[in-house]
């Protein structure tokens, strides 16, 4: 696969390597190819819900999307994006360790990164599409799956109520 590169001379189709040889790419697109909490989020989204993707360790441009309810992480760019991520290497290889975790821990540690201040953890959000948008695409469906977990997390962050989507959605667009 395009951009399956390693930092050693390991076989990247090997499912027992050890995830800090690989890049943050191979990473991702294995954990959404074998990670059941990362296709049952996908499986909320609809047709032209797309996510672009740069790594801070890793050139290039890359977009996640699903199709027929499957998550789709490759490389190119996302044309019209309803959001880009700037991923770091320690929010990646956080993301990629859970695998068997639920939709709720899943969506805690992808938000936990959001807000993290070490830049090798965070990842920065850049959000192209509204409200209205972002439900038709099936993003609110994803928040959803989270559950109270989720739900729970963001209160913690002073998110609460039916206004706390909006709220958070505000704070992104303001950068």
């Amino acid at each position: 696969m395009p951009g399956e590169q390693t930092s050693a001379s390991t076989d990247p189709s090997s499912p027992r390597e050890p995830s800090d040889i690989l890049t943050s790419d191979v990473l991702l697109r294995r954990f959404f190819e074998t990670s059941a909490a990362g296709r049952r989020a996908a499986a909320s989204l609809r047709r032209g819900a797309t996510v672009g993707v740069r790594f801070t360790d890793v050139p290039g441009d890359f977009r996640f999307y699903a199709q027929d309810g499957r998550p789709h992480f490759d490389m190119g760019k996302a044309s019209d994006p309803d959001f880009e991520l700037t991923i770091a290497p320690g929010a990646v290889r956080a993301i990629a360790s859970k695998p068997d975790s639920d939709v709720g821990d899943l969506g805690i540690t992808f938000f936990q990164h959001i807000v993290a201040k070490d830049p090798s953890e965070k990842i920065q959000v850049k959000l192209h599409a509204g409200l209205l948008k972002l439900t038709m695409h099936g993003w609110l469906g994803v928040l959803a799956a989270g559950g109270p977990k989720v739900m729970g997390w963001m209160a913690q962050k002073g998110l609460k109520g039916p206004s706390a989507v909006a709220s958070a959605l505000s704070r992104l667009k303001k950068g």
